[in-house]
């Protein structure tokens, strides 16, 4: 299981999924005293004064992400059927790409909405090393197939 490359990445993804839980994706300093943070558990306004005020809660970029940590997680157990964790590993890749998308029009619209001085997070790096690591997983459950396919016509 884990001699193969592919269990590393989906490791890194299951991992990966974890942080983006506790992260936050963008803030932004509206003032001296006012802070608006995007991040999974919805926007919030934090105030020196009165402590944090929740917005909105982004259930759509919550349930990706779980949705995201169990497909991993899951991909990582069926390393001896291949044919299902590329099925398992294809979906990851097409809702990791929905995570992307889901955030960037989070971002879009609070941008719209909100001025200020804009930070992003490390949520924002996550994201496209989540999607590389997927696909290489892909990739590499992809190219173990075709190998064991090939020795299969030897025989």
């Amino acid at each position: 299981m884990i001699q193969r490359i592919q269990t590393v990445y989906l490791l890194l993804t299951t991992i990966l999924s974890v942080i983006f839980l506790n992260g936050h994706l963008i803030k932004f300093d509206g003032g001296q005293k006012n802070v608006l943070d995007i991040s999974s558990d919805g926007v919030r306004i934090v105030d020196n004064i009165d402590g944090s005020t929740t917005l909105w809660i982004l259930l759509l970029l919550t349930s990706l992400v779980l949705l995201i940590l169990l497909f991993s997680f899951i991909a990582l157990f069926f390393y001896r059927k291949r044919k299902i964790q590329m099925k398992l590993v294809g979906g990851l890749v097409i809702l990791v790409c929905l995570l992307i998308l889901g955030s960037a029009f989070y971002y879009f619209f609070v941008t719209r909405q909100y001025t200020g001085e804009i930070r992003l997070g490390l949520n924002m790096v996550i994201l496209p090393v989540m999607l590389l690591a997927s696909y290489l997983a892909y990739r590499g459950i992809k190219k173990d197939e075709n190998l064991l396919k090939s020795y299969d016509r030897l025989r």
